[in-house]
């Protein structure tokens, strides 16, 4: 009886030893995957300054492409500088291979000249192409790399590619 006492005692410990180790391996094992930093964009997605950028080929209406970027946690993308500006219009180029007419998020449908962006952002940057926007029947809608990397206003119901964004 003493040996069989000796030996519940003695697989106790070794179990007791063993499930020390385990669980101290676990918390270093933690502890370096908690100091691994994840990439700030999601796989596809390309970072510039604090946010993410994806280009989409597919042909969509303006709101079926704002819909789509929404879906995946970003609006069709605003843009507040020349090099954001520069950035897209590039991006839209390298995988198409050509200055692509691509929808952005900006619009003026609620009220005629009063463009916003649809992430809700300020719209101070502009980089309209001469005599834009016009209005030319019922253009409410903003399209990035018309003649170069100006923009247009056009009809929201033309189907065309499109950039989102999110933030990091």
């Amino acid at each position: 009886m003493a040996s069989a006492f000796r030996l519940v005692l003695l697989l106790s410990s070794i179990i007791g030893i063993l499930t020390i180790k385990a669980a101290s391996a676990q918390s270093e094992n933690f502890g370096e995957a908690a100091s691994v930093c994840p990439a700030p964009c999601p796989p596809g997605w390309t970072q510039f300054g604090s946010r993410c950028f994806i280009f989409y080929y597919q042909s969509r209406t303006w709101s079926d492409a704002e819909k789509f970027c929404i879906s995946i946690g970003g609006n069709l993308a605003s843009i507040h500088s020349l090099d954001e500006n520069n950035f897209i219009s590039e991006m839209v180029e390298r995988q198409t291979g050509y200055s692509r007419d691509t929808w952005i998020g900006g619009y003026d449908a609620v009220s005629e000249n009063t463009w916003l962006w649809s992430d809700g952002s300020a719209f101070e940057f502009t980089h309209w192409h001469t005599n834009q926007p016009d209005n030319s029947g019922s253009q409410h809608c903003l399209e990035i790399n018309y003649g170069g990397s100006h923009w247009n206003d056009i009809r929201c119901s033309m189907g065309m590619p499109f950039v989102c964004a999110r933030d990091i």
